[in-house]
């Protein structure tokens, strides 16, 4: 028995295979032990006036015979190659029923990368066809209309306190990286040049004290975080002498602003997705992309000491499209000069994140093996401060807007997206269990039309989507099981963000659209669009306002809204190419003269309320380059632009015709 046992050995190590603990010997005898034990005939119940004796045992077959006779039969018929395959498999993620699978090995890891290759290439974007069973047409119930649970956002902290402004946010004590924040002394302002500006701020004098991103470690900074006397950068960060790079944040003690004092930096492996920061917890998401041959598994730590995240701290969704990573990293920025952290991931790809105070919600698209569909794959994983898991998986039709298409309410998962079927766009309102199964859906609804914004208010959704006209559909989500559409409203034009003005009120912030001449439409400026929704059966549009040729980053970026709660008004950036007043001129060239177009530009701050209709306060025309942020600080507005100079003024509250 040694002897063949040997011989096998020989060959799994002469083609550079190790063999399985469970072909030692050791095993291979308990094993057959066990079967020789389960020869046993099982005694049947003694009939009347009979009795029963178990079979004979079967005599055991000499384990070198048998061990002999497996391997040869297994090398006959697959070859050593074969061997190998059998030996090293990939797991089979395909079968564990929707649930997440935890790797056992780096051997299991490297084998499914192995086994993706090549077909892990991005594939051609295409919506889903959707399934014969759905239908187009959205069910609506004479259901008593529930009253909306909003609180006025004007007094929300993510509008700002009394005294300054604050990072706009899509849910409350949850934080969002910036590049721009305040605490009412200081403003910190990452510029175009990607280093932190710190200045002194009060009655609309500023101060620059100190820069952050010059000096120091190396670090190509997207933006930050600011808490008490710690500033957060999130980037990119490069390892000493070296162009080795990856994507994590650096900690500052900022006691002292004009002397920062870099304490620890935390990098992981890939590109960063976005960032949460939950109490002195920043929640770091990467998408990490590996391929066969190279570094098999997500590193992590400090730059200059990044380990490999063990095998075990990774999981895999059901049947993986891509060889890609979701890195997720606590780090706890309270701990001193040596900050903790801990760090999982999950094999799969990312495109948003929805995160509360306990969970943070993964999403990626998830085409069909034909690639002719798309789904949204949703990963859930738990936070509690350095403890974070992912615990839970699935998959909903169609594709997701951006992050303000998710939310959580109560233990449920809410969730809108947009597919098609038959040749057309159709969208869906997808409300989830705790276990991410399905308890209710709207489907079908605004044929041809494709999302532009949402957002959740209590047990309400608003949706607008949009072709040619602006729609706003209010979802009622107050019986999980049965969502449905109460009413809707339409208006020219489409709105991409969604801001609560008050329980009664919501303000769409968005696109004015004309007709290009050609059965299109084109993008002709920015429109404000005001909302009342104190009746969901019947909302209405009280009033809107367009800026032609204008255009503001609020549009796409909603941390450039700026709410001032004390005043009672908004402000977001603009920029207006004014072709108007394009001024021509001839230039000689050494073949023939050039004409060319001085085109006018313009930048500022526009300052609107919202109340029953949309009145302008000021459009503050400012000098220099485009206008990036602005943030309030008592009765100042400070605002800042590309090169990270700051511009102030007084807003003029009265009403202004543009």
């Amino acid at each position: 028995m040694s002897k063949d046992h040997e011989y096998i050995k020989e060959l799994f190590d002469s083609d550079g295979i190790s063999a399985p603990e469970s072909l030692s010997e050791e095993s291979m005898l308990a094993m057959l032990n066990a079967a020789e034990e389960k020869q046993t005939v099982e005694q049947p119940e003694a009939e009347s006036g009979k009795s029963f004796e178990p079979a004979r045992k079967k005599a055991r077959p000499s384990l070198r015979k048998w061990m002999t006779v497996a391997a040869v039969a297994v090398i006959a018929v697959f070859g050593i190659g074969g061997l190998r395959e059998i030996m090293t498999a990939p797991p089979d993620t395909s079968a564990v029923g929707g649930e997440l699978y935890t790797f056992k090995s780096e051997t299991e890891i490297k084998n499914l990368i192995k086994s993706m290759e090549p077909e892990t290439v991005f594939k051609r974007f295409s919506l889903d066809m959707g399934s014969p069973e759905e239908t187009l047409e959205y069910e609506s119930s004479d259901a008593a209309t529930g009253e909306m649970a909003v609180s006025n956002p004007m007094t929300a902290k993510s509008a700002g306190s009394a005294d300054h402004s604050e990072t706009y946010l899509q849910v409350d004590a949850v934080d969002e990286a910036d590049i721009v924040k305040t605490d009412g002394k200081y403003i910190y302002y990452v510029t175009d040049s990607r280093e932190v500006v710190i200045l002194s701020a009060k009655d609309g004098k500023t101060k620059k004290l100190s820069t952050i991103g010059s000096s120091g470690i190396e670090n190509y900074i997207s933006d930050i975080y600011v808490k008490g006397d710690k500033l957060i950068t999130v980037g990119t960060i490069y390892k000493d002498d070296s162009d080795e790079s990856s994507s994590g944040i650096v900690v500052y003690d900022i006691s002292d602003r004009s002397k920062p004092k870099e304490l620890y930096d935390f990098s992981q492996s890939g590109d960063i997705l976005s960032s949460r920061m939950v109490g002195d917890y920043v929640y770091l998401v990467t998408n990490d992309y590996v391929h066969r041959g190279g570094r098999p598994v997500p590193v992590c730590g400090s730059i200059n000491e990044l380990k490999s995240l063990e095998a075990t701290e990774i999981c895999c969704v059901p049947d993986p499209k891509m060889s890609s990573y979701i890195v997720l990293s606590a780090v706890d920025t309270a701990s001193g000069e040596k900050g903790r952290s801990a760090t999982k991931a999950i094999f799969g790809a990312s495109s948003e994140i929805y995160c509360n105070d306990h969970n943070l919600y993964v999403t990626s698209s998830d085409w069909s093996d034909e690639g002719e569909s798309v789904n949204t794959r949703i990963v859930r994983a738990g936070l509690d401060g350095l403890k974070v898991k992912f615990n839970a998986t699935t998959k909903v039709r169609g594709y997701i807007d951006n992050q303000f298409s998710m939310d959580e309410r109560d233990g449920y998962f809410r969730i809108a997206t947009t597919s098609q079927r038959a040749g057309m766009d159709v969208n869906n309102m997808y409300v989830l269990d705790s276990k991410l199964k399905e308890a209710g859906k709207v489907t079908g609804f605004a044929r041809n039309e494709s999302i532009k914004a949402v957002r959740f208010i209590g047990d309400k959704a608003y949706v607008i989507t949009y072709e040619a006209i602006d729609p706003l559909f209010i979802i009622d989500l107050a019986d999980p099981a049965n969502p449905r559409i109460e009413g809707e409203v339409k208006i020219d034009g489409f709105s991409t963000l969604l801001v609560p003005v008050s329980k009664d009120r919501l303000l769409g912030i968005g696109h004015a659209t004309g007709d290009n001449g050609y059965g299109g439409e084109y993008d002709s400026g920015l429109k404000l669009a005001l909302f009342d929704i104190s009746n969901p059966s019947e909302p209405k549009v009280l009033d809107s306002k367009e800026f032609k040729d204008m255009s503001s980053i609020a549009q796409y970026d909603h941390h450039a809204l700026m709410v001032n709660s004390g005043a009672g008004y908004y402000a977001i950036p603009y920029e207006v190419w004014n072709y108007d007043s394009v001024e021509e001129e001839e230039v000689m060239t050494e073949d023939e003269p050039v004409e060319t177009i001085d085109e006018g530009f313009e930048t500022g701050v526009l300052l609107f309320k919202a109340g029953d209709k949309i009145s302008q306060t000021d459009k503050h025309k400012l000098d220099g380059s485009a206008i990036n942020r602005s943030v309030y600080i008592g009765d100042w507005l400070y605002a800042l632009d590309a090169d990270g100079n700051a511009q102030s003024f007084k807003p003029a509250l009265q009403d202004l015709q543009y």
